[in-house]
């Protein structure tokens, strides 16, 4: 799958220039949508231990949402998500090759604002706001061959980790998506989005806030750029034209 996720978001902006028509205004949709990720925990912690290099690492996002269309310039969009997030590790640690994998679950809640973008006859939106995250599971995976004892082992243990992080992150939610009519009557749509969130809180617990080997302890945040692609079903129409 990796291999394809360029090429996923270049079809994605070349839908962009793509004639198709728009929603109608105080309309109420209900969607749901499932994605990949590009996963990232900003900030390694090795819990005092030697720090490795960042690997490749994707997820998924599954969920429902709901929008509504206020006029044609704004709109609100609020959703549930069950998000696998975390980052995955390998190199040389304390001589030995190692490897190690991160595996956050969040429920995940995003309330955004929707701007259609202006200047176009094509209804394409950019949404921004909270994203909420709440912990379900934290996992850890390692392994090392060779190389000398680590200074603190029990950090690099393998098992559920979910008491090293926070229950609750708050992150910066922003994506574009593009919305295709699919029936005559526009009361189904075809849904594709680029997003994006960044952690502004420290995910780790105080507990295992653990100096890194140079004595500095650095937060950790969450973040990841992904594409999403689902079905939009129109419920109620409150008033307003076509438009």
């Amino acid at each position: 799958m990796k291999k394809y996720f360029p090429g996923l978001i270049v079809i994605f902006i070349l839908m962009l220039f793509s004639e198709v028509k728009a929603q109608q205004v105080r309309s109420l949709w209900i969607d749901g949508v499932a994605g990949l990720n590009n996963n990232w925990i900003l900030n390694q912690n090795a819990y005092g231990n030697q720090e490795m290099e960042y690997a490749t690492t994707f997820g998924y996002t599954a969920g429902a949402g709901v929008s509504y269309f206020y006029n044609r310039q704004w709109g609100y969009n609020a959703s549930l998500l069950i998000s696998k997030m975390g980052q995955n590790y390998a190199g040389f640690q304390a001589g030995g090759e190692a490897k190690r994998k991160t595996k956050l679950t969040y429920l995940e809640v995003p309330l955004l604002l929707m701007r259609q973008i202006p200047y176009t006859n094509y209804p394409t939106w950019i949404s921004f706001g909270p994203d909420i995250l709440i912990l379900l599971k934290a996992n850890q995976e390692y392994s090392r061959k060779g190389g000398a004892e680590l200074p603190k082992p029990i950090g690099m243990a393998s098992g559920d980790v979910t008491d090293r992080f926070k229950r609750a992150d708050i992150a910066l939610n922003i994506s574009i998506n593009r919305m295709i009519d699919v029936n005559r009557y526009s009361k189904t749509m075809f849904l594709f989005s680029i997003n994006s969130a960044i952690g502004i809180t420290d995910i780790n617990t105080p507990d295992w806030q653990i100096p890194n080997t140079h004595g500095i302890y650095g937060k950790s945040h969450n973040f990841y750029i992904g594409i999403k692609a689902g079905m939009m079903f129109k419920v109620a129409r409150l008033g307003g034209a076509y438009w």
